[in-house]
């Protein structure tokens, strides 16, 4: 019995030395992303954090490689630039002297150069620090309509999509002028331009938009008032991706000629639309994307909406067409829209 004892007495002495030893022994601590089976409180609350802050660092590195290249939507600069669309529409010679009245802006400098295109023409001067293009419209309005729901040839194009032919002829005849007024006021390739256009001067400036930038010249903003939908899907999502937050696309009311060409045709229209559906002060709707109906496309009947043609020449309570003009020239020449030449009066 005596034995028996102390042989129980060294397995409990010996129990007890196990469980010091184990005891002493150091807690392994559980660890986020080593320990698969960690799902303490701490560990999630760890990992929301690290997940918020590097969203937070793409974040900042995207506004900051954005930020340099992108214009909020301006509504004083949207004025001023449909005054200078409109300016487009005046006698060579008095944009030359800047004396078309009130659409020669004070703040434009000498000088002026005209180019000359196959039917519609285009100046180019200098406009708070860069250079500015400003492209003519068309005077006829209804003709132009009335045309473009007809005519609605698709020509390939550099830009990975698909231009209006009319408008891609009218900015080839402008485009060796333009260039070589860019370079003689000092703005060659590798400096900044603004463009505006109104009507068909904004479908013919934003091919020139993209034509420049291939050549080597940036574009710090543009705005178009009333333009035509200038080609198809491909050329809009090009265009989007490359001037995204420095173009904007003004929009008035029940203006018939933002719904020409149709869609049907395989046309489609160029995003960040600012739609007015009055006057200035009402204010405006934003339309990031393209053909929305809480913009201009909620008037989408254009045999309706040529009885409105009115408030395609009304931008930013604006004239924006020929009116207004000193020394406005009265000659009658011919718009090429397509294949196809209509009158211009």
């Amino acid at each position: 019995d005596g034995s028996h004892g102390g042989i129980l007495g060294l397995m409990d002495s010996a129990r007890l030395e196990t469980e010091l030893v184990v005891s002493e022994r150091p807690r392994r601590r559980c660890r986020c992303f080593q320990c698969p089976a960690c799902n303490s409180c701490r560990c999630r609350v760890a990992l929301a954090a690290g997940l918020l802050l590097f969203c937070a660092l793409v974040g900042l590195v995207i506004a900051w490689v954005i930020r340099p290249n992108s214009v909020e939507y301006s509504e004083d600069t949207a004025v001023r630039l449909a005054q200078l669309a409109g300016a487009a529409h005046c006698s060579p010679a008095a944009l030359e002297a800047w004396t078309c009245g009130s659409k020669c802006l004070s703040s434009v400098s000498k000088p002026v150069q005209v180019c000359q295109g196959e039917t519609t023409q285009a100046f180019v001067a200098r406009w708070e620090g860069d250079a500015l293009i400003s492209f003519e419209g068309t005077k006829s309005y209804l003709s132009m309509v009335q045309d473009l729901r007809i005519w609605k040839n698709l020509t390939d194009w550099k830009s990975r999509g698909k231009v209006h032919e009319g408008f891609l002829i009218e900015w080839e005849s402008l485009r060796r002028c333009v260039k070589a007024a860019l370079t003689s006021l000092g703005y060659p390739a590798g400096s900044h331009i603004k463009v505006t256009g109104h009507s068909l001067g904004g479908a013919v400036g934003v091919i020139a938009m993209v034509d420049l930038v291939f050549e080597g010249w940036l574009v710090r903003e543009a705005y178009t008032f009333g333009m035509p939908r200038p080609g198809d899907a491909a050329f809009a999502r090009t265009f989007d991706g490359m001037f995204f937050r420095r173009f904007y696309r003004v929009t008035h009311h029940m203006d018939p000629v933002p719904h020409v060409p149709p869609e049907e045709m395989g046309f489609q229209h160029l995003a960040s639309e600012v739609f007015y559906d009055g006057k200035v002060e009402q204010g405006f709707v934003r339309c990031p994307k393209a053909e929305d109906e809480l913009c201009a496309g909620k008037y989408w009947d254009v045999p309706h909406d040529i009885f409105h043609i009115s408030d395609h020449k009304d931008y930013m309570d604006q004239d924006t067409g020929s009116e207004g003009c000193q020394g406005a020239e009265k000659t009658r020449t011919r718009l090429r829209v397509g294949s196809k030449a209509i009158k211009r009066r």
